[in-house]
């Protein structure tokens, strides 16, 4: 049956007045009876509790949850501290303003919490609790206290749980004594006094429990019965049920029983149990629930994402809704802060978020990813890699060594793209010697030898084609070294008078320096000491798999066209193949020699020779000399940077450094601690022992292998860093600060990566700072240490790891396929929505605590002028030297804000007007979890599910269609603003649940599905390369190109888990504020629910144990002797406990999400409803009983609607029912029911 109510909701408004209803239906009846009379008040119950769910949960902006969430100790099975754990409660999602309280002040640090301001207690906070006596208290504010006081009647006993149920199970209801004075006075009272006269001729109680915060396992799988890979894959794409299986001793159930189930007394005859086995689990399972799709945090029915992502990229606004309702979308919209100006007008805070106007991606970032599923089915496919969406430069910036024309376009992002991921871009060197044909002193030349590396890494789970591309590597150009001969060389010294005198020398020193490029282009004239470009040539990079380049033979480096540089990724590193130089092509000497005798006597001493043949050779260097070292010539590198670029569309012939800058952007790394100032400081060898100097004349071959020491290049950070780097960091050596999680931290597929004023930085060089790193000087990074394997013809290396360690695919990412396309917000996760480096790389639907931000923040707070003066970017955070380094030579600017002057080129001068480091994660979500669903399915799917929603189910298959006989749902369902009204999700489950059963139940959806058995899986990934992987040695190759599977004893613990966050953060008063972190300084300020849960839990032990992350202590702070106020902003203890987060095989909370979150709400709108009357005779004593209950359930349709007739009309001063509740069943009970 099922009755609308809305009448019902003046009941609400009555209070003690309707208590006089069922009175007047005794005295009307003439034949009325003691049964007649509890019957009465049993329905007066019912309707009193259906008054007070009207008022109190019918509008959107209400979450609710069991007491229990309030236990006091989380840790412990047992519910401490609350007197009734199975009263349900309701929270306002807004304060007593109507404003949020979440919300936004760009100059106190973004986005914050005014619950912690305000001290915001649940218990304290409540806005109703659910059971009678909630309705003749007077005030606002409901405590349990003075319910619990009250004489109390058993609605939920032993007829429903059980004989033996302990008692948090039970559900006890004040008992509201009902009077007649009329019928009640005594003859003999001539008082008067009304009140003193009259006697209870009967009572009533009521309870209101919640379903939504069960599992329905009478939700059935859509998808279950039918045939296909693809309808099978659904089964895991989304969970589609809850299982049966968490219940003791119970198996999973099909859906021929499931359709049967419409009580739990069903249940037990589908289980052959009784009620002793049942009745225990009446508060974890039901058989009845549904959810309406809309938004809690700030009211109206959520919109329909699935329309804008199939649409044109315009969706127009509704005019008939009001306030945030009436909005639409469009292609150019913010992702992040409110989406347009209209918006911002609209919201209490939206003036504050304009410093995030430009940075921000825009939805036509979601609907590009969403559409690449037209392109790619599932199986085995191949995609061509595409870099990031490009623009003209800014004509007056000068930045990226002039080489940057098409830079990505980093604001307002709107394409996605699919490029490899540079990992490595490096060079050893040699010297040799080889005959010149010239008589003496110059019948012997000094030759270089340059050994180039670079690593493309493809982190996709499909072949990746990556065509011919050009990468350039600036590393130090201007090295000092010593030549020596064994034995000593004898020279002849001419001697103005007389014959030459004789001498004996040991060693020559050369200074040497390559890659001076002299441009004549006009705007593009650079010189640059160190610069090297190489073209890499075209190459499938299989999933998850590292290539690395080497050169391809033995040739002349080419200055004038680099594409004649080639590296092959197919012919591994050899001596024998090197890039060699013997002189410069502009005339400047390779090795400008220093002579060993003063003053320099002529026609001894010759540029790029040497007076004999020499055995040694090492670099040298001289003691750092005090004062201005830049005026002593003491530094040596211009910059250090490497820049790969593909040549999509170019013939990649005769590349010059005039067509390498006009190529498009691919991925930009520097490692340069001063931004390219030029006058770092070198690397010092360690050691001082000396090279061999082959002899390389004929073929210009040698075989000798480079020694580890003459490595120059950058890479990205390993898992455990060698013992050189760790302990190699002046100040900050023997501390973990080379520990990071590249995944969960940095963004590895960025497209610019360089030093921020948020990092960590050494005092001595390298420096240390991002998810890339120079090296010290060390055995791991030496020729044979860095040797890549080979498979399939193809040198192979790792991310993460020296590729002598292994080499196993590191799969981490898809692409929608057409198939299975985009069905939950979940999915998102794939997403790239930043090019910078410093944002995390699965930034959506995980919640890390940004280790650069203060946890209680988003935003750094700009009330320091660390922060505030030229957008953070300041001579304060990034430093200045006291010993000539960052002079700027008349650069225009003063020399203390030179470095930070050239870290503001790097992004074009618009730190000014724009923050570009925040908590991209918590933005996300606070955009994207509360406003919109996915409705799921095309046009075509849609028509079809109309015609027959059991035969043909949406890829959503929970979803129902509320009113087929609305005037038009077959249109509704279409429609960006109008398909929440029309579609409800069977099942909904309320994520402030507090059943360890009801969550083991929604976590166990894909049990007996594809992984078989006993086995649960939320895969990233739906046709993972390597299939399982069981949470066994994280360095198997499962463990990053497999999905992780979850054994029974899992999942339960991760239950358990779930409830203890639950109940420890909550209640969550939105969706994104359960996905989100808590802004909060302290544990729950660090990740979101879910992850909280999960580690708790143990699923990623084996990564924190094979892959550990010291994030027990903060860095110690320093004096940095560059004159950085703080050298060490990233605080440690906010990263996570391994540096491989965010495996393929590493659980995280966006897995979970996206799987479950498509059916997570956070309030409940299903509840059932227990009454309880009685009648007393005129001695007072009990003459009858009855108890009733009915299921009820919210429904889209507003009580009092608005224009649009979608959400509640919104009257200043009148009273908000929200959305009409109707009752779905009703039934009288027994007593042995109870």
């Amino acid at each position: 049956m099922v009755v609308t109510v809305t009448m019902l909701v003046l009941l609400s408004l009555l209070s003690l007045g309707v208590l006089s209803l069922s009175l007047t239906e005794v005295r009307s009846t003439a034949q009325s009876n003691a049964q007649f009379e509890a019957r009465a008040n049993a329905r007066l119950a019912l309707m009193m509790a259906l008054g007070q769910l009207q008022k109190t949960l019918g509008p959107d902006q209400r979450v609710s949850a069991p007491s229990s969430l309030l236990d006091n100790n989380p840790e412990t099975v047992k519910i401490d501290g609350v007197r009734n754990p199975q009263w349900v409660r309701v929270w306002k999602t807004q304060q007593d303003d109507g404003t949020p309280f979440i919300q936004r002040a760009q100059e106190d640090g973004g986005l914050r919490d005014l619950r912690v301001s305000n001290q915001w207690d649940a218990e304290d906070d409540t806005y109703a609790i659910l059971v009678s006596g909630q309705e003749i208290l007077t005030g606002n504010k409901t405590e349990e206290d003075d319910l619990a006081d009250m004489e109390m009647t058993t609605l939920v006993g032993a007829g429903t749980l059980g004989e033996d149920a302990p008692e948090e199970l039970l559900v006890h209801a004040p008992l509201i004594e009902i009077t007649d004075p009329i019928l009640d006075q005594s003859p003999n009272d001539t008082s008067g006094d009304e009140a003193s006269s009259t006697k209870p001729s009967g009572a009533y109680a009521w309870w209101v429990g919640d379903l939504n915060t069960k599992a329905n396992i009478a939700t059935p799988d859509s998808f279950e019965g039918l045939a296909g890979s693809v309808q099978q894959l659904r089964r895991v794409q989304l969970a589609q049920d809850a299982s049966l299986a968490a219940m003791k001793d119970a198996e999973d159930i099909g859906n021929q029983t499931r359709s049967r189930l419409l009580s739990n007394k069903q249940l037990e005859i589908s289980q052959n149990k009784d009620t002793e086995d049942i009745g225990h689990y009446f508060h974890d399972f039901t058989t009845r629930s549904q959810s309406v799709f809309a938004n809690a945090r700030e009211g109206g029915l959520m919109k329909d994402l699935t329309a804008y992502l199939l649409g044109s990229g315009v969706i127009s606004g509704d005019d008939e809704s009001e306030g945030l309702a009436q909005l639409g979308v469009s292609d150019s919209d913010n992702l992040i802060g409110p989406r347009n100006g209209e918006e911002a007008r609209l919201l209490p805070d939206g003036e504050e978020a304009d410093r995030l106007e430009q940075v921000s991606p825009t939805f036509a970032l979601l609907r590009n990813w969403a559409n690449r599923s037209s392109d790619h089915r599932l199986g085995n496919i191949s995609v061509a890699a595409q870099g990031p969406e490009t623009r003209p430069a800014e004509p007056d910036i000068r930045t990226y060594g002039g080489q940057n024309r098409l830079p990505a376009k980093y604001f307002q992002k709107s394409r996605s793209d699919f490029s490899p991921v540079l990992v490595e871009g490096s060079t050893y060197y040699n010297i040799s010697s080889y005959e010149t044909g010239l008589p003496s002193p110059r019948e012997w030349g000094l030759r270089l030898h340059l050994y180039p590396r670079v690593a493309l890494w493809n982190p996709y789970n499909f072949d990746l084609e990556v065509p011919p591309s050009m990468i350039a590597l600036q590393v130090n150009g201007g090295k000092k070294v010593e030549v020596s001969f064994t034995p000593a060389a004898t020279i002849l010294i001419p001697q103005r008078f007389g014959p030459p005198k004789q001498i004996e020398i040991s060693h020559t020193r050369y200074t040497m320096s390559w890659g001076n490029l002299k441009n004549q282009n006009g705007s593009m004239q650079r010189y640059r000491r160190g610069s090297l470009y190489f073209r890499l040539e075209g190459v499938t990079i299989e999933p998850g798999e590292t290539v690395v380049f080497a050169p391809r033979g033995n040739t002349q480096y080419s200055e004038t066209f680099f594409d004649r540089n080639l590296l092959s990724p197919n012919l591994p590193p050899s001596p024998t193949r090197s890039f060699f130089l013997d002189e410069r092509s502009d005339g400047d000497p390779l090795f400008e020699v220093e002579s060993p005798v003063f003053p320099e006597p002529q026609g001894v001493f010759y540029d790029n020779h040497v007076v004999a043949e020499p055995s040694e050779w090492r670099e040298y260097f001289e003691p750092q000399p005090l004062g201005d070292v830049q005026a002593a010539g003491y530094t040596q590198a211009d910059d250090y940077y490497m820049y790969w670029k593909p040549l999509n569309g170019s013939s990649g012939s005769n590349i010059t450094l005039d067509s390498f800058s006009s190529l498009p952007h691919g991925q930009f790394v520097s490692c340069a601690y001063q931004y390219g100032d030029e006058d770092e400081l070198p690397v010092v060898w360690s050691e001082s022992f000396p090279v061999p100097v082959p002899n390389s004349s004929g073929t210009g071959a040698i075989g000798e292998v480079p020694d580890r020491r003459t490595r120059d290049g950058f890479r990205l950070r390993w898992f455990n860093e060698h013992p050189s780097n760790r302990n190699g960091g002046g100040s900050l050596a023997g501390t973990p600060h080379l520990e990071s999680s590249l995944i969960g931290n940095w963004n590895v597929r960025s497209s610019y990566s360089f030093r921020s004023p948020f990092e960590n930085v050494s005092d001595v060089a390298p420096h240390y700072f991002s998810g890339y790193t120079r090296d010290l000087f060390d055995g791991d990074v030496s020729w044979e240490g860095m040797s890549p394997s080979q498979r399939s013809g193809k040198n192979v290396g790792d991310p993460f790891n020296p590729p002598v360690v292994s080499t196993p695919r590191r799969v981490l990412f898809d692409v929608p396929r057409s198939e299975t396309g985009i069905q939950s917000l979940g999915a998102f996760q794939h997403v790239k929505f930043s090019e910078f480096t410093w944002h995390p790389t699965f930034a959506f639907g995980n919640s890390l605590a940004d280790p650069r931000m203060p946890l209680d923040r988003t935003e750094p707070r700009r009330d320091s002028s660390l922060n505030s003066r030229q957008g953070g970017w300041n001579k304060d955070s990034i430093g200045w030297s006291n010993d000539g380094r960052s002079n700027s030579n008349g650069g225009g600017v003063s020399n203390q804000e030179n470095w930070a002057h050239h870290a503001r080129g790097l992004l074009e001068e618009n730190v000014e007007d724009n923050t570009v480091q925040f908590d991209l994660s918590f933005e996300l979500n606070h955009s994207l979890w509360d406003r919109y669903f996915l409705s799921t399915g095309s046009r075509r799917e849609k028509n079809a599910f109309m015609s027959d929603s059991v035969a043909n189910p949406l890829p959503n298959g929970r979803l129902r269609v509320f009113d087929q006989q609305a005037a038009r749902p077959e249109r509704d369902i279409l429609d960006f603003h109008r398909a929440a009204s029309v579609l409800t999700s069977d099942g909904g489950f309320n994520v402030n649940s507090t059943s360890e059963t009801a969550w083991e139940a929604v976590l166990l959806s894909t049990i007996n599905t594809q992984y078989g058995g006993q086995k649960v899986a939320f895969p990233r990934i739906l046709d993972a390369p390597l299939g399982e992987y069981d949470g066994r040695s994280a360095e198997a190759s499962e463990a990053w190109a497999g999905t992780r599977v979850l054994d029974r004893d899992e999942v339960k613990r991760l239950a358990t888990e779930i409830v203890r966050e639950v109940k420890t953060r909550g209640p969550f008063l939105s969706m994104s504020d359960f996905v989100n972190r808590k802004l909060t300084i302290g544990e729950e300020g660090l990740k979101g629910c879910l992850q909280a849960a999960i580690d708790r839990a143990g699923i990623n032990e084996e990564f924190e144990l094979s892959f550990p992350l010291d994030n027990g202590r903060s860095l110690p702070s320093f004096n940095h002797s560059d004159n950085i106020e703080e050298p060490t902003r990233i605080e440690q203890t906010y990263k996570p406990a391994t540096t491989a987060w965010g495996a393929l095989g590493f659980l995280t909370q966006a897995d979970l999400l996206q799987s479950l979150g498509h059916n997570f709400f956070v309030r409940s709108d299903s509840f059932i409803i227990r009454g309880y009357g009685e009648s007393r005779g005129k001695d007072g004593k009990v003459a009858s009983t009855a108890w009733c209950e009915a299921v009820v359930a919210r429904t889209p349709a507003p009580v009092n609607p608005d224009d649009s007739g979608l959400n509640p009309q919104v009257i200043k001063g009148a009273p908000d029912f929200g959305r009409r509740f109707e009752i779905q069943s009703f039934r009288w009970l027994s007593k042995e029911e109870v």
